[in-house]
């Protein structure tokens, strides 16, 4: 994964475009409009809600192409380009809906978080390992996009162990998800974690199966 071509770049722009003009309407409404703490506190809410669960299914989307990149499967179908450039795609739309998600938590006053809080694991009272995890996760996420960028130049079997990172990452981000989400116990909730990670467990499964040496 070579990131980021020219291909990939206006998508990134146009939603980074997008989570600014959403985040600078909310403002609008928040401030300038200036309705009660609770409206306001709710209209937060939903942002962090929404961006958190894209950002979720985003990460999936594209743990689950990279871990199915080796079975071949695609080769036969002829999709591998197509399947390269989603995976591709998806990775880098994470980080928008990413800082969608830390914004809304941040300006919903109903719990109060910091930037500090925000961005430094396990130093904050609320729910101290899952927003952990979630912050661990943000910066391993970032680690696999700027080494995805430089591959050639840290060299091809570098890359592929910091990807594996990848792995790890999915569960932690589940469980962040499973333990801190406001909407766990739902059925459509659980649904949204319950199928990826099915998924997830059968194509890690495969894969290190394959590589397994034969007699």
């Amino acid at each position: 994964m070579q990131l980021i071509n020219e291909q990939q770049r206006f998508p990134l722009i146009y939603t980074c475009l997008l989570v600014f003009i959403v985040i600078a309407g909310a403002n609008v409404v928040t401030h300038v409009i200036d309705p009660a703490p609770a409206t306001a506190n709710e209209l937060y809410w939903y942002m962090a809600r929404s961006s958190g669960f894209t950002s979720y299914g985003l990460l999936s989307l594209a743990v689950l192409l990279g871990a199915s990149s080796s079975s071949g499967v695609w080769d036969r179908l002829k999709l591998r380009k197509l399947i390269t450039q989603v995976h591709q795609y998806s990775a880098i739309l994470v980080f928008p809906f990413l800082f969608f998600h830390l914004w809304g938590l941040y300006s919903d006053k109903s719990i109060l978080f910091t930037w500090t809080s925000i961005l430094v694991p396990f130093v904050d009272s609320y729910r101290v390992v899952p927003t952990g995890l979630g912050i661990l996760v943000l910066y391993g996420w970032i680690l696999l996009i700027v080494t995805s960028y430089f591959r050639e130049k840290i060299g091809v079997k570098v890359w592929r162990v910091i990807h594996i990172v990848s792995f790890p990452m999915f569960i932690l981000v589940t469980l962040h998800s499973l333990l801190s989400g406001s909407d766990t116990g739902k059925l459509w909730s659980s649904l949204v974690y319950l199928v990826p990670s099915v998924l997830f467990v059968i194509l890690v499964f495969r894969r290190f199966a394959s590589k397994r040496p034969r007699s």
